[in-house]
């Protein structure tokens, strides 16, 4: 049984990632909070985000500094990230004092960048309970020297075994930090917005001959994730499909990574709520492949692949094609009824899976009917929600 709003603590979110209803890790975060009560909800972002009000919560906005990053993105990065480090925690204790007026009574952070240290000094400093959300491996956005990685990995230890609750994103992330820091999470899955479209039924128009559209939504940051694009364009443009990209990258990129072919469009950016009905007028198929390249390893390991809450919006057949190792993989054989699963780089096999697919379509029904219930039932707001009110909600004497 979910909690009663009343329940809920008041609550701030600091943290380095904004809260925005753009894309990505913003978004999630927004999904996540948009159905926390407004009067008990303050949010205190790094002020290097500027803000957006025509994308942000209706909730107390605070900024307080962090970083530069501009300065991030030069040759003097570490350097700077090594005196961000230590500062950290210092503007998490002064922004506690600036918060004080709102009575907070928990803090969320975000294990991300730098943001977590401040967001867990601010919780200390208010003497308030800290709970902590992972979306990516906290490792890999913390750029540092060095020198300084065994003392962040002992804070970091230190401060996900003391928080309150946990919060990582995948089963896999969970499991690998319990092992490595001692202490259980709860593992909560990206959320849908509040107002997605809600199918009863998959859309499942008839394809147009010659040009079965498999969609892609998504980032594709590294060279190995792009590489995954190509390879299927290359591989599929003699079946007649169509790869219809959503995202900002160029067919000059995906040609220096091997795009020999032209069955590629590329779509602008949308908000999300349009990109659904896109899909499902536009889309035959969702192909959901991740990075087979050793450098991009633990992110694929650990991360869930968040565009599973969009592409299950739409009702249509899911291809995963990813290492054996991949969250991606792990979901698609827990969830066979969902998405047609390839775990090689093989072309002869992803030949033979897109043949099934444009072939087969009593399976492709299957699988779209598979993936629309899947998606209701894991990634529906209110079903996320609950699991985060759940972990953060008062104890039962303060209530």
């Amino acid at each position: 049984m979910s909690p009663h709003l009343s329940d809920l603590p008041r609550l701030v979110y600091i943290g380095e990632v904004p809260v925005r209803n753009i894309s990505a890790g913003p978004a999630l975060l927004y999904r996540l909070l948009e159905s926390y009560p407004q009067g008990r909800l303050l949010i205190a972002e790094s002020n290097d985000n500027a803000p957006r009000p025509d994308c942000e919560l209706p909730v107390p906005h605070q900024r307080f500094p962090l970083l530069n990053r501009r300065i991030m993105r030069t040759r003097f990065a570490r350097a700077y990230g090594a005196w961000v480090f230590r500062r950290a925690p210092a503007h998490g204790r002064r922004l506690a004092a600036r918060l004080r007026h709102f009575q907070p009574e928990a803090v969320l952070g975000v294990a991300h960048g730098f943001g977590w240290l401040a967001a867990a000094a601010a919780a200390r400093t208010l003497q308030v309970p800290l709970h902590l959300i992972v979306h990516d491996h906290w490792r890999s956005y913390l750029s540092i020297p060095p020198g300084l990685n065994a003392a962040a990995d002992r804070l970091f230890s230190a401060t996900y075994r003391g928080a309150a609750s946990r919060l990582p994103v995948s089963p896999e992330m969970e499991a690998l930090y319990r092992e490595r820091y001692g202490a259980a999470g709860v593992v909560i899955y990206p959320s849908r917005s509040a107002t997605a479209v809600s199918l009863t039924a998959p859309p499942l128009r008839p394809p147009q001959p010659g040009a079965f559209v498999f969609a892609y939504a998504g980032s594709a940051p590294s060279v190995g994730q792009r590489r995954t694009l190509a390879d299927f364009a290359n591989v599929t443009a003699g079946l007649g499909v169509r790869l219809r990209i959503y995202q900002s990258l160029t067919l000059e990129e995906l040609r220096a990574v091997g795009l020999r072919t032209d069955n590629v469009d590329i779509v602008a950016f949308r908000p999300v709520d349009a990109l659904h009905r896109d899909l499902i007028e536009s889309a035959d198929a969702m192909y959901l492949p991740m990075s087979f390249a050793p450098e991009d390893r633990d992110n694929v390991e650990l991360c869930f692949p968040s565009k599973l809450t969009d592409y299950t919006v739409a009702g249509l057949p899911i291809l995963v094609r990813a290492p054996t190792y991949g969250t991606a993989t792990h979901w698609a054989e827990s969830y066979p009824q969902a998405a047609e699963l390839i775990t090689t780089e093989s072309e002869t096999d992803l030949a033979a899976k897109v043949r099934r697919l444009l072939e087969d379509i009593p399976h492709r029904h299957a699988l779209a009917r598979g993936a629309l219930e899947v998606g209701h039932r894991l990634f529906a707001q209110s079903s996320v929600f609950q699991v985060f009110s759940q972990a953060i909600q008062k104890p039962q004497n303060e209530s």
